[in-house]
């Protein structure tokens, strides 16, 4: 090579650094806690319920912070007026998302949720977006809504010992998705793969919780090696994620090419007799991805809700008084009526912010360098947003830790969570929202009609009280807890089984 050609690239080098070195020097990473030489802050993530954490250490260095774990920046927002700056309004650069190796390691990398910003994450998208992606498409499903919704109400008064194990079926987004109706008398196949593949997915998603996230290159260590227990949990979650999307795909297939009728969201995909092998593959997870999701949202808000009428009867006394009065006794609540129902409104969003099911969003990756708000950003730089603080915020909700529906009704209410980040930011924003929102109205509208809730007893007479905690994880619910739940009337009982008789129709 020409010397003149060497001395040319060596002084395009020298200024590329010395740029990047003036650059750096003008511009600093946001404020945060001192980690150590190498290693960063990686002993500081904290193992468990991490937007806790992540939001002391807000109050301490501010809205925008920032750590290091082994030389790569995590960005930790507190606030969702900046969230929605960095996220939403210069989405296009912070769209992808960072390698999860429990992910890589399991089969959940396929999954939307964790999907890289690419030509397969646009397709998922627009999949799932030709059947919901406006609230108007919404008004279709309907029908099955209401009754799954009845469906639940009935289960939940057949194992009143144990209401939780009936709404934990997830039959109504079964149905939608896969047009497969629950087997009612016994264990459903579909259903416990289900359960077991988002619980596997939840845990294995923890931030912080498996030490392969912070050095990666442990992936590559045997199963039998004494510290590889992230290895062999990871083996344990292959069959169930990859159970959870054939299954229900292939007896999908199976009635179609049987000619079979079946109206579900991959009855609709699969019916483009185009289809490559390698879109079938894009269609399996982006259906796959819409099940696991949708059906979790609903499971735990209606589980949060039984916590809450526990802990505040007054609050249950007041939405059934709402519904009796708007209703009647002589039917079920439907979606004709929300909009003559504020108070069951304000109660969904107080339980979409009191105990949110993703407290801590699936981060985000910065694919540019960037400049916000006089900070460097690096490419690369993983970004946090902890919802679970942006709807506990106690300057914008008065007594964030006290359930009250009210804070949402008058003249001045505060902010709703579907405004603070409750379904994510930006490109990434959550592509069911509408109808995970549809299907929680409906939901916890037909409990409040149906169903009388009060604390456990125990053999001496005392009532067990539970606390309002949740569990760990990627999406979380409530602890479980004991509760008695009885149907309001007798008559009620006869009011649903003829509502469920006029959707089988």
């Amino acid at each position: 090579m020409p010397s003149a050609t060497v001395d040319i690239l060596f002084a395009l080098f020298a200024c590329f650094y010395l740029y990047k070195f003036l650059f750096t020097r003008k511009y600093s990473l946001p404020p945060g806690p001192k980690g150590w030489p190498l290693i960063g802050n990686a002993f500081d993530m904290p193992k468990t319920h991490a937007w806790r954490t992540f939001a002391e250490w807000g109050k301490k260095w501010g809205p925008i912070l920032s750590i290091q774990v082994l030389g790569t920046p995590f960005i930790i927002i507190s606030d969702p007026e900046i969230a929605d700056d960095l996220l939403g309004k210069t989405g296009s650069l912070y769209a992808d998302r960072p390698t999860v190796q429990m992910a890589l390691l399991t089969g959940w990398d396929r999954a939307l949720s964790g999907a890289r910003y690419n030509a397969r994450f646009r397709e998922y998208r627009k999949l799932i977006g030709k059947v919901i992606g406006t609230k108007g498409s919404m008004t279709k499903f309907y029908p099955v809504e209401d009754y799954q919704a009845n469906m639940s109400l009935k289960r939940i008064f057949q194992k009143p010992e144990n209401p939780a194990s009936a709404i934990r079926k997830r039959s109504k987004v079964l149905h939608l998705t896969y047009g497969y109706k629950i087997l009612e008398d016994q264990p459903d196949p579909f259903i416990a793969k289900a359960e077991l593949a988002m619980e596997q997915f939840s845990d294995t998603h923890r931030t912080g919780a498996y030490i392969v996230e912070i050095f990666p290159i442990l992936k590559y260590l045997p199963t039998w090696f004494p510290f590889a227990e992230f290895k062999r949990k990871a083996v344990e979650c292959i069959g169930p994620c990859n159970e959870m999307a054939d299954v229900p795909f292939a007896y999908v297939k199976e009635q179609l090419e049987k000619g079979e009728e079946n109206n579900s969201f991959a009855a609709d995909l699969l019916k483009d007799k185009s289809n490559s092998s390698e879109k079938l593959v894009d269609l399996k997870w982006s259906v796959a991805s819409f099940y696991g999701a949708g059906s979790d949202t609903t499971v735990a808000v209606v589980y949060s809700y039984l916590l809450a009428a526990i802990l505040n009867p007054e609050i249950q006394r007041k939405a059934q008084a709402e519904v009796d009065s708007v209703v009647g006794k002589d039917r079920l609540p439907s979606f004709q009526d929300r909009d003559s129902l504020p108070y069951i409104e304000a109660l969904v969003k107080e339980l979409y912010r009191w105990l949110p099911i993703v407290p801590l969003a699936v981060p985000h990756r910065a694919m540019k360098d960037n400049l916000f708000r006089g900070y460097y950003i690096p490419k690369n730089s993983l970004v946090f947003v902890n919802v679970w603080y942006f709807l506990h915020d106690p300057t914008v909700y008065k007594d964030p830790s006290t359930f009250n529906p009210e804070r949402f009704l008058g003249s001045n209410p505060e902010p709703s969570p579907i405004d603070r980040g409750l379904f994510g930011y930006g490109r990434r924003v959550c592509p069911g929202a509408h109808l995970a929102d549809v299907s929680v109205w409906i939901n916890i509208v037909k409990v409040v009609a149906g169903i009388e809730v009060s604390p456990a007893v125990d053999e001496k007479g005392q009532v067990k009280m539970p606390v309002p905690e949740t569990t760990d994880g990627i999406i979380v619910r409530p602890i479980p807890f004991e509760c008695v739940v009885k149907p309001r009337s007798e008559y009620l009982l006869h009011v649903l089984e003829e509502a469920l008789k006029d959707g089988e129709k």
